[in-house]
């Protein structure tokens, strides 16, 4: 294996049928690494790794788990055992939510969902997945965050909670992990054409306009400029690189964008 590619390493991508994961997951197979990806819908992860096998020569598997719950990371890594034995050289943790609405706007159920989904399941992914880890010669883990988790967007608060957790707690597992070899990143996509983000602006369907003019590189990020990233932090190349919180937004955190700090509505003044 040279610094430039992956042959031979084996990764999870939870989140990874769709969107930054799918990224991230085309970008580890291209490079020769194999795969396996992490969804809630069998029939769909079946039928997207049967194109991906049909494409790439590393090979790509599926297990439907929902790893906001812990028992679901340990149904991923009993599948990793039986697919990869005791190791597992990389840990993509990108599975995301988001009930984008103000504080009193958003239901109890939605923020829990949010943390669940969002923050616990990096958590008990990292933890279930050490020991698999640490039986690589060169571990890392890469967890998906926003921009919104280093700079105020203005709204979405509980997202925001949860993506400043994922970026905080890559930083502290760097340290706490750095005697095990274990190297931990995190990157932060600004907007990308996602169907997430397509679900957060469907009733503002004017900010994508917005967006574009307060990015200095004037456009929306692709799911292909976060999987770039995210393979890179994982190459021999980037071996001393851990504990980073990188930035993936058209350099928008690099001029102090603050987001647009919405005018609270008449009733919210009351």
């Amino acid at each position: 294996m040279g610094r430039w590619d992956l042959n031979g390493k084996v990764a999870i991508v939870t989140g990874g049928s769709k969107g930054l994961g799918l990224a991230c997951v085309e970008e580890f197979l291209a490079l020769g690494a194999r795969v396996l990806i992490v969804s809630r819908k069998a029939e769909e992860l079946e039928a997207l790794c049967a194109r991906l096998n049909g494409r790439y020569p590393a090979a790509a598997d599926w297990v439907d788990a929902d790893v906001s719950l812990d028992q679901g990371c340990a149904a991923v890594v009993q599948k990793a055992l039986s697919m990869w034995g005791g190791v597992l050289d990389i840990l993509v943790n990108n599975v995301g939510t988001n009930k984008r609405a103000r504080v009193e706007e958003t239901a109890e159920e939605d923020y829990l969902g949010m943390v669940r989904t969002n923050q616990d399941s990096a958590y008990f992914m990292c933890k279930r997945c050490l020991p698999l880890l640490r039986a690589s010669s060169s571990p890392s883990v890469v967890n998906i965050s926003s921009v919104a988790g280093i700079r105020s967007s203005g709204t979405g608060v509980a997202y925001a909670m949860t993506k400043a957790a994922m970026a905080h707690m890559s930083e502290a597992l760097a340290c706490e992990w750095a005697s095990y070899g274990i190297r931990v990143n995190c990157v932060c996509p600004w907007m990308a054409r996602t169907p997430l983000l397509e679900e957060a602006i469907k009733n503002d369907p004017g900010q994508l306009d917005r967006v574009c003019h307060a990015t200095p590189l004037g456009r929306l990020g692709e799911p292909s400029d976060t999987g770039g990233a995210v393979a890179f932090l994982c190459m021999p190349a980037a071996a001393y690189i851990t504990g980073q919180v990188v930035a993936v937004d058209g350099g928008l955190a690099a001029q102090g964008f603050r987001g647009p700090c919405v005018e609270p509505s008449s009733s919210a003044k009351k």
